[in-house]
């Protein structure tokens, strides 16, 4: 796979590490785009949350997804925990490959089975309840389109966090949004905050 990964042009294997503390010694100095996780391995949430938390702008593709029960709760709790994307065990390698490039350009590769165990996971969540709409107040200017950013994923209950990875933004920066989100609406918490499906408020 490495062999694989530095022969295809624009990409490059920075790092590899057999255990999860290796991982986070090796990946923290070098915030690479993409980092690959191996399903197979034990310590897999342990190490993704981790990883999350300590690289939030680098995006996670999970990799060596087996069939199973099992296995179908944890890509669901892995996609929920920040993953980007998901590739098969029985995928051949230049899937992998390609799955890397789209997951550096922001997209979430994932073959037929995993969609479908995600949209079932999806499916099987209680509908939330509808939230109020709440108007601009009067006298404040209209949100900026990185703010009406933000507002559309804090307003579907993202974390700070969360956000900030998505955006490839920093945390720091996505509260100052925030807190200039709430301002410009006259409201006192991220929960009221709702837009319009065309992104006004």
């Amino acid at each position: 796979m490495a062999k694989a990964i530095n022969s295809e042009p624009g990409c490059e294997l920075i790092a590899h590490a057999a255990s999860g503390n290796e991982a986070m010694a090796r990946v923290s100095p070098r915030r690479p785009a993409v980092i690959l996780l191996d399903f197979s391995t034990d310590e897999l949430m342990p190490v993704l949350l981790a990883l999350r938390q300590n690289t939030p702008t680098t995006r996670l593709l999970a990799i060596g997804i087996r069939p199973g029960y099992d296995q179908a709760e944890t890509v669901v709790l892995a996609a929920e925990s920040g993953v980007y994307g998901f590739v098969d065990a029985d995928q051949p390698l230049a899937d992998v490959v390609g799955a890397i490039r789209l997951t550096a350009a922001g997209q979430s590769p994932c073959n037929p089975r995993i969609a479908t165990l995600l949209l079932q996971a999806l499916q099987r969540r209680p509908t939330p309840p509808p939230r109020p709409h709440v108007p601009l107040a009067p006298g404040h200017s209209p949100l900026t389109p990185r703010e009406r950013a933000v507002a559309e994923l804090a307003g579907r209950g993202l974390t700070n966090r969360q956000i900030a990875s998505r955006l490839l933004l920093g945390e720091s920066t996505v509260k100052t949004h925030v807190h200039s989100i709430l301002h410009k609406l006259g409201i006192d918490r991220r929960d009221k905050i709702v837009l319009d499906g065309d992104g006004s408020v």
